[in-house]
């Protein structure tokens, strides 16, 4: 291994120190870090350091938290966009219009009745037939319109060029889970996106397009959480699900921190989406305590286990502030992955899942398993 390298990893493991001591994964600790400074030897203990953190550390730091909040700067993380403006005299759920095409993608113009708004939603029409099954792919914190992250970084159309199947992927779901909120939030809007998945999307998709009665969900982080509960509340949408560095319980310490770390830094107030932690929202999202409904479904997940790559290094620039929040998140998020493995064993429920030999939390570490996930799941879409 390279000496920057080397380096790079021990600054990485300083600021996931830092952040797991004060309870609080802050990339801008990581940015006074001089790499420079870390000496080989040190760095080299930073290395195995990194590479034998016990399972559990992450979960045990924030469960010693115990149902106290700390403190986060509200509104300290912009998402990439603001959510469109509610539009009260929008009543029925439909297509509008194509607005653009790019390439292989086009972008429909949606509205919808549950959410009062406008939705612009990314498609990818099959190239190798006509009629086709739905692939749903969700998108992760910021949810970016123009264009979505699955076009942008993880480049969709020319991975699923040669494969029948239309890639439907909604936009513009800033920190909002995918998720029906109780209240409308003054900074993120009116968000019924659940509601917008499975009642009215599948049908404006079924207007415009040829689609079979097979169907897919799958998504990266934040949308891969998504999909993992949407396949297990409505097993008879979906025949297919694939998640890509999700966390599937909401009812674990690690699990509320991180939505709460997400909503509320993003300027979202938590109590809004799902009421006070425990309530019935709450624990009906907690997909690793009910994932019986998964039984019928193909089931896919992966995750890093927050060990810097080289490729990570590359992904962020040289950004340590970048490596350490991915390293916590990702760790976190291996810790999450296994709980649902055994859940899912438990239950003699069949899946399949990988774990990357290196990878924090970035689309480099997401897309390393795609094509797994893809090959694993594709035959509950044929036939």
């Amino acid at each position: 291994m390279s000496l920057a390298l080397r380096r790079f990893a021990a600054s990485a493991a300083g600021a996931l120190a830092v952040a797991l001591t004060i309870g609080s994964a802050n990339p801008a600790l990581a940015q006074n870090i001089d790499a420079s400074s870390v000496g080989e030897q040190a760095a080299g203990s930073a290395i195995d350091a990194l590479g034998s953190v016990p399972v559990g550390s992450t979960a045990d730091v924030m469960g010693s938290v115990g149902s106290a909040d700390f403190a986060v700067g509200a509104g300290s993380l912009s998402p990439v966009g603001t959510p469109r403006s509610v539009d009260e005299t929008i009543t029925e759920s439909k297509f509008v219009r194509i607005e653009r095409t790019e390439g292989a993608y086009q972008y429909w113009l949606v509205e919808s009745a549950a959410m009062k708004r406008q939705v612009l939603v990314e498609v990818v029409p099959s190239r190798v037939g006509t009629t086709a099954p739905a692939l749903y792919m969700l998108d992760g914190v910021d949810s970016p319109e123009k264009p979505s992250g699955w076009s942008s970084m993880g480049k969709i159309a020319d991975r699923m060029a040669g494969e029948n199947v239309h890639v439907v992927t909604p936009t513009g779901a800033y920190a909002s889970y995918f998720a029906d909120w109780e209240n409308v939030d003054p900074v993120l809007g009116h968000n019924k996106w659940e509601t917008f998945l499975t009642e009215e999307l599948p049908a404006i998709v079924s207007s415009q397009l040829e689609v079979t009665d097979k169907a897919a969900v799958g998504g990266i982080s934040m949308g891969g959480q998504a999909a993992m509960h949407l396949a297990a509340t409505y097993p008879e949408l979906y025949d297919g699900v694939m998640s890509f560095s999700g966390y599937y319980s909401t009812m674990d310490q690690l699990g509320y921190q991180t939505i709460r770390l997400t909503v509320e830094t993003r300027g979202g107030a938590i109590e809004n989406m799902w009421g006070p932690h425990g309530s019935e929202a709450w624990r009906a999202h907690d997909t690793i305590s009910h994932v019986g409904n998964l039984a019928d479904a193909r089931v896919y997940f992966s995750a890093g286990n927050g060990v810097v790559g080289e490729d990570d290094l590359a992904a962020y620039g040289g950004d340590l502030g970048g490596v350490a929040a991915g390293l916590v998140l990702e760790r976190g998020v291996f810790e999450g992955t296994t709980a649902f493995e055994k859940a899912l064993k438990s239950s003699g429920i069949d899946h399949r899942v990988d774990y990357s030999e290196t990878g924090l939390h970035n689309w480099v570490n997401f897309m390393k398993n795609f094509d797994a996930g893809w090959d694993y799941i594709k035959p509950a879409l044929q036939g």
